[in-house]
């Protein structure tokens, strides 16, 4: 009974491994959209250090948290 169990999850793990691996890979609008994300933040910010941008986009989304609140 808990080789089958087994079995059972590792079917299960698998078929989600499988899942994301073959289906979850971005297509070529999602590439061509990131590309525009970064090009338009390059204009917008210049060239900032991977810390400052790291604060941005985590004062961003906190400001974004906060408008979800208010909501």
């Amino acid at each position: 009974m808990k080789n089958l169990l087994f079995i059972v999850i590792l079917a299960a793990a698998l078929a989600a491994g499988w899942y994301v691996f073959v289906y979850e890979k971005a297509g070529p609008v999602a590439k061509i959209g990131r590309s525009v994300d970064e090009t338009v933040d390059k204009i917008k910010y210049g060239d900032e250090t991977t810390m400052e941008k790291a604060t941005r986009k985590t004062q961003e989304a906190v400001e974004d948290v906060k408008k979800d609140i208010e909501k």
